[in-house]
């Protein structure tokens, strides 16, 4: 699917779930895939930024990204930094970037800015970071158990990865990027500047339309607004399968 339809697909997106649907969706696939899908939601990343893939160059002129023979090489084991508390992502390449601005900042332009997935509840003052913690334990539950040591942390490639999330949620690649976003936006990074940058977007135009207006942002008790009770079951769950 080129970048043109995929576009036009989120575009037609007006759903967008809760964490716990999501990882709903995620679990009935084997775990190495559960994994993958797992580190789409939860680095709001492109799935070549994953998995690995073509790499894109951003064509001013003609207004569209352009492949290039050159392969993006997706996340590596060595990308990952575990401790008690969370799962620390460092050096994550972004595919899309124009040749001007790797010319002109360097290449750290294309590397984002390290992130951190909870493996508990509580490390962040917003109590909706907490929802990330079962997806960070599926992550672990992966390397802990069938990831390589070293090197390439999936051993497939875009192509693949579509092919898996369709297969088993109906999904796509950029509908987890899209719910991602939403829920990022919405919920742990409300401003477009700082989403923008989570992400490693130049101009924060492109995710504005994922910040906006939540009832919930008021209220004393923001678990009131959304299902917090599912998390601690998930995680003992692979916890128990982990004898942690």
């Amino acid at each position: 699917m080129n970048s043109k339809i995929r576009r036009q697909v989120v575009t037609l997106i007006h759903d967008y779930l809760e964490p716990r649907a999501i990882f709903e969706l995620i679990v009935k696939a084997v775990l190495r895939d559960r994994a993958m899908m797992s580190l789409c939601f939860c680095s709001a990343g492109r799935i070549s930024e994953v998995v690995g893939g073509p790499v894109y160059f951003w064509d001013k002129e003609m207004q569209q990204a352009v492949k290039t023979e050159k392969r993006h090489p997706g996340l590596r084991r060595e990308n990952l930094k575990f401790s008690d508390k969370f799962i620390l992502v460092t050096g994550m390449k972004v595919v899309k970037r124009s040749r001007k601005l790797i010319e002109k900042y360097g290449s750290q332009i294309a590397i984002r800015d390290d992130f951190a997935i909870p493996l508990e509840r509580g490390l962040f003052q917003n109590v909706f970071w907490d929802q990330l913690v079962p997806f960070g334990w599926v992550i672990k539950e992966y390397v802990d158990s069938e990831a390589p040591k070293r090197g390439k942390l999936f051993d497939f490639e875009d192509t693949r990865a579509w092919q898996i999330i369709r297969d088993s949620t109906g999904k796509f690649p950029n509908w987890f990027r899209a719910q991602a976003e939403h829920f990022y936006g919405h919920y742990l990074l409300p401003d477009t500047v700082k989403l923008a940058k989570f992400v490693k977007i130049q101009d924060p135009k492109h995710v504005k339309h994922y910040i906006g207006y939540a009832w919930t942002e008021q209220l004393k008790d923001t678990q009131v607004s959304m299902d917090f009770n599912w998390i601690d079951n998930a995680v003992e769950k692979i916890r128990g399968r982990l004898q942690l």
